[in-house]
């Protein structure tokens, strides 16, 4: 596939971007697919520094699948409380015993992970991504804010499930560095192109052009 300039200087600034401004928290690259699938559990719905303390803790705990697998998971519960959300949490217990007794490991293949009761699209793909450097679709918030507004698509409403949000995102990931790509996006997302209040003067990819930036900065 040919790559549009856009395309490869949405790669290059975001990357460089990233270089100097990429959160460095603790599940960030390891290359543990089962710390990665915990700390994405652990996400959902709930910012990184509430959760860092936690899955510090957890990992000291149950530092692979096999001491969790042998917890008791009241215990467990009662650890991760402090997150809210029980049915995360429920859920969370669930799949992994479900991996323990099916693998013994988490397995390093999006399908396995997707098979697995309690593991969404976005689960699957990141743990792959991020502990294998595979360049993996991954549609989220922060992934369809940054691509769409960057190419002008409509966001409005479902805009996870449109076709267009779907192929703009996995056109744009850099295949090189895929990890380095997604986190630099994350935090972009988190500290600039924020969803009420974007600071697009600020921002790396005005220049693209950025759509909506550009949009943003002649009102």
């Amino acid at each position: 596939m040919r790559v549009s300039k856009q395309i490869s200087d949405l790669r290059k600034h975001l990357l460089e971007w990233g270089n100097e401004n990429t959160k460095s928290y603790p599940w960030r690259w390891v290359n543990d697919p089962y710390r990665i699938l915990v700390s994405e559990f652990m996400l959902h719905r709930t910012q990184a520094k509430q959760v860092i303390p936690i899955y510090e803790q957890f990992i000291v705990v149950y530092p692979d699948l096999r001491s969790f697998s042998q917890a008791d998971h009241n215990e467990t519960r009662t650890m991760l409380s402090s997150l809210g959300l029980q049915w995360r949490i429920d859920g969370m217990i669930r799949a992994l015993a479900e991996i323990w007794e099916s693998y013994q490991e988490v397995p390093p293949d999006q399908e396995k992970l997707r098979s697995i009761d309690g593991i969404g699209q976005y689960i699957a793909g990141a743990t792959i991504c991020f502990s294998l450097n595979e360049p993996v679709t991954l549609i989220d918030t922060n992934t369809v804010r940054v691509v769409g507004r960057v190419f002008g698509l409509d966001l409005s409403g479902e805009a996870r499930r449109r076709k267009s949000v779907v192929l703009a995102i996995k056109e744009t990931c850099d295949p090189d560095n895929p990890c380095d790509y997604y986190y630099s996006m994350i935090d972009l997302a988190h500290q600039i192109c924020k969803v009420r209040t974007p600071l697009c003067v600020t921002c790396p990819l005005l220049d693209l052009p950025c759509a909506y930036g550009n949009s943003m900065t002649k009102e």
